[in-house]
């Protein structure tokens, strides 16, 4: 009986413990996936906008020095 509960005990306690370092593993995975994606550049970015949206965006919208 005592030897029975024993061996359950360590197959618990080995089962635990590869669960807990698969875990780990699938995490630390991850991480290094997360620090290669932003390691990246992107080779080009392009901006583009419609007539009317330039327009816009190229009007000042910031206040000129007759504020101060």
């Amino acid at each position: 009986m005592t030897r029975t509960f024993r061996w359950l005990g360590l197959g618990l306690a080995v089962a635990v413990n590869g669960a807990a370092l698969a875990v780990l593993h699938a995490a630390m995975l991850q991480t290094v996936a997360r620090e290669q994606l932003a390691l990246q550049r992107p080779s080009r970015i392009v901006v583009t906008a419609p007539p009317a949206a330039h327009a816009l965006a190229s009007a000042q919208s910031c206040p000129g020095p007759k504020v101060l």
